[in-house]
């Protein structure tokens, strides 16, 4: 699906915006818009030029609070070097609009397409695991808090120190590439690992 009207670019750079819930720079909104060919990187341009004039998306200074005052018709907006965020207007617009006028499909895969761009650090997600022995094995624990919602949590039980400790490193490493792994098989995107 490709995205033509001004109207429905505008609302899908407000629900991505609004899904990650933290200040963005100019260059990562951009990134996480087009990643997927949903809208190009001129009609990104144009409609986020509109969204922060209309203040629907506003600068932030180093400590996250929006900058007051809307930029002049003849000043140039958006600025690579400079972190935006979603308004109160912008998030009532993407509460009440985007079900309605993006897919459901479109929704869910750019929104998981922004989050592998945005690793958890960046996005000051917390991984954390434990472990505890479980009568001839031990059960692995893994978590992801990413914000102020948990994102993953997950207990397996394995039976050696080996397996256990490969999870642990492998967790430890990559946690963003275990959560996207999850999705994944979750959702049905690597069905091949279920193919005969």
């Amino acid at each position: 699906m490709k995205l033509q009207n001004p109207e429905e670019i505008k609302i899908f750079i407000l629900y991505l915006m609004e899904r990650i819930g933290y200040p963005l720079s100019y260059t990562d909104i951009g990134s996480i818009v087009i990643r997927d060919g949903v809208t190009d990187y001129f009609a990104f341009f144009e409609q986020f030029d509109d969204l922060l004039r209309s203040g629907h998306v506003a600068e932030v200074d180093e400590n996250g609070d929006p900058v007051p005052g809307l930029p002049r018709d003849d000043e140039e907006t958006a600025d690579p070097a400079k972190m935006y965020v979603i308004t109160k207007s912008g998030k009532l617009i993407a509460d009440t609009l985007s079900e309605n006028v993006l897919m459901a499909a479109v929704r869910e895969k750019s929104y998981l397409s922004a989050m592998r761009h945005l690793s958890l650090e960046k996005r000051g997600a917390v991984a954390d695991q434990s472990f505890e022995r479980d009568g001839t094995g031990y059960i692995f624990r893994c978590s992801i808090r990413d914000k102020d919602v948990q994102a993953l949590e997950v207990s397996v039980r394995v039976d050696t120190v080996y397996q256990l400790n490969r999870m642990r490193l492998n967790f430890d490493e990559n946690p963003d590439v275990v959560l996207r792994g999850i999705h994944a098989i979750l959702t049905g995107n690597v069905n091949y690992l279920f193919e005969n």
